[in-house]
């Protein structure tokens, strides 16, 4: 978190290389995604028409678990990318108004696309209009940003420290999406595996009654690994910033959080290949890492509100 600290990103060639090919491949993404979301979602009200219904003669809703996977691992990328990419752009030698608009503007068109998406799902295909738009804002304010940054560091153009209410209204989006975040893993664990312990054995050791196959080592591996390094990295950009608010025990809430991230996410190696009974406390780690993801956003929001937190800014 160097860069929300440092004005003199250019005087250290280390740290200032690093923020160029993070931008350079933040640039990859931004362009990769209009390829992704044109394949996966279609940025025309046909193609988008079609994922969510996929017929328009028999017109059939995806499966609810599927639109929120997909959501999951869109709104997690999105703010991590924003996250990182706002902080280097307050950086920029322009007004501090202009900083809020646009900064706001990415966070709230990425907040709008998610939504979007649930609107068409659950209130109908009228809402389809609005959710190509809001990706649209959000590939045009993250580019607008993206390639001002850019111009920062790829030109002789001086930098000038940010204003602290700006980087805490970064922190403040920060939680804010994690409350989001959090709240949309739980309607993705409902769907797929329910909330019992016996719902979700089923779902990874199987369930003949419910025509439920049990997990391959193979499939479980491809949700564990990414998960592993993708929750390793969000929460602890989430628990360092507990560590300045006014909160007790920090330390043994960072261990409770980052303990039932680990926890939550090797269990269904034990329900799958050891005991269905290992349910529990896959259940048990989950429930707690979400009150764990409520709780910190919680404290740092109100910290911020009230301005009692320390500050931030020696991260």
């Amino acid at each position: 978190m160097r860069f929300f600290i440092s004005s003199n990103i250019k005087n250290n060639r280390p740290l200032y290389f690093t923020v160029v090919v993070f931008l350079l491949s933040a640039l990859l993404y931004w362009i990769i995604n209009w390829f992704f979301y044109h394949t996966k979602f279609g940025i025309s009200y046909e193609r988008m028409f079609r994922y969510f219904f996929t017929d328009p003669e028999f017109p059939e809703r995806l499966p609810l678990g599927q639109l929120l996977e997909d959501l999951h691992i869109q709104f997690f990328l999105y703010i991590i990318f924003l996250v990182v990419l706002a902080s280097l752009f307050l950086h920029k030698c322009v007004r501090d108004t202009f900083k809020y608009s646009l900064v706001g503007l990415s966070f709230l068109s990425a907040f709008g696309d998610t939504a979007s998406s649930l609107l068409v799902y659950f209130l109908g295909p009228a809402f389809i209009h609005l959710k190509i738009f809001m990706f649209f804002l959000f590939q045009t304010s993250t580019g607008f940003m993206l390639l001002l940054t850019l111009k920062l560091y790829l030109t002789k153009e001086r930098e000038e420290p940010p204003e602290r209410s700006l980087l805490y209204l970064i922190v403040l989006v920060f939680a804010i999406s994690t409350i989001l975040f959090a709240l949309l893993n739980l309607f993705l664990f409902v769907s797929k595996m329910g909330i019992t312990p016996q719902s979700v054995a089923g779902y990874y050791a199987g369930d003949p009654e419910r025509f439920i196959r049990p997990k391959s080592l193979e499939g479980m591996l491809e949700v564990i690994s990414p998960h592993t390094v993708g929750m390793g990295v969000y929460l602890f950009a989430l628990v360092h910033f507990a560590f300045f608010t006014n909160l007790k025990r920090k330390v043994f809430l960072s261990l409770i959080t980052l303990s039932s991230a680990l926890v939550d996410n090797f269990s269904p190696l034990l329900i799958r290949f050891l005991s269905p009974e290992f349910s529990y406390l896959k259940l048990l780690s989950f429930l707690t890492l979400t009150f764990s993801m409520f709780f910190i956003s919680g404290a740092v929001i109100v910290s911020i509100l009230r301005h009692r937190a320390k500050t931030i800014l020696y991260i």
